[in-house]
């Protein structure tokens, strides 16, 4: 597995883009995984509205290309998708596709990014993979296998910047669960000072768990070691936007004006 940091790359461009790995070594040709920053502006995304900002912002690194939007719900559906209609009014969280014309966007803030391309098939894809989701990608992979005969061993995964456990913490239920369904490792009981449990939740964890179920090699995965929440540029400050520093604890407020509050990313994968 290798670990990069996606902070540490930061230009004055209002994205960024990596390639995938492949035995632990760069893919110089092929789909590239990125993603937009906070100074981008917020890329939120409904079908019930019209955010300009999102649609300059994905026409300038789509080029020639077409971007496909979902909005999101917080599930594990995945859609194999040949044409920018696949999606219309629809939701899910998660996309793949081998039309090398189209752009799969999610959008997170927090939440896990997951990028996947199978160089020999030509696949590729984005997922959105919040606590809710986790396991996604092992849909998508599935799906991969079903539609293409797309194998695991050939798959090669990015995990892009997320709240880590250094910042996320979660009740005792979400905990367990995570323990008891993915790896027990994912999760950390750090009491707080008042010798309180306090369980830190590892969502990289979690999901390198269901990719090494799923028999995805660990040569094949990169991971952004960036923490959304807390993770600081070289000027020092946040390059990410974050619900949990941005709108968390925000009282008085409806859901909507909470997810409103934060500067949501478009997460991306193509032929760029």
């Amino acid at each position: 597995m290798t670990r990069i940091s996606v902070a540490d790359a930061l230009s004055e461009k209002p994205f960024i883009t990596f390639p995938f790995y492949q035995q632990g070594k760069p893919l110089e040709q092929g789909a590239r995984w990125g993603m937009t920053v906070r100074k981008a502006g917020t890329m939120r995304f409904r079908w019930n509205e019209t955010n300009e900002n999102r649609t300059h912002t994905l026409s300038s690194i789509c080029g020639n290309k077409t971007p496909v939007s979902l909005e999101l719900i917080h599930s594990k559906i995945v859609y194999d998708i040949t044409a920018q209609s696949d999606t219309s009014g629809k939701t899910g969280d998660g996309m793949i596709t081998k039309n090398v014309a189209l752009v799969p966007v999610v959008t997170v803030a927090d939440c896990m990014p997951l990028f996947l391309y199978a160089p020999k098939t030509g696949v590729f894809g984005v997922c959105h993979s919040g606590w809710k989701g986790t396991g996604v990608i092992a849909q998508a992979i599935a799906l991969a296998e079903k539609n293409y005969g797309t194998r695991a061993q050939d798959i090669c995964v990015a995990i892009g910047p997320h709240i880590h456990d250094c910042c996320y913490t979660v009740d005792q239920a979400r905990a367990v669960s995570f323990a008891e369904n993915f790896t027990p490792d994912c999760v950390q009981n750090i009491p707080d000072a008042d010798g309180k449990p306090r369980y830190h939740l590892s969502l990289e964890k979690a999901n390198l768990s269901v990719l090494a179920r799923a028999g995805v090699p660990d040569g094949n995965i990169v991971v952004a070691r960036d923490c959304t929440a807390c993770a600081k540029d070289a000027n020092g400050d946040y390059p990410f936007g974050s619900f949990r520093r941005q709108a968390a604890f925000l009282q008085q407020v409806t859901a909507d004006e909470k997810s409103r509050a934060m500067t949501v990313q478009a997460a991306f994968c193509g032929w760029l």
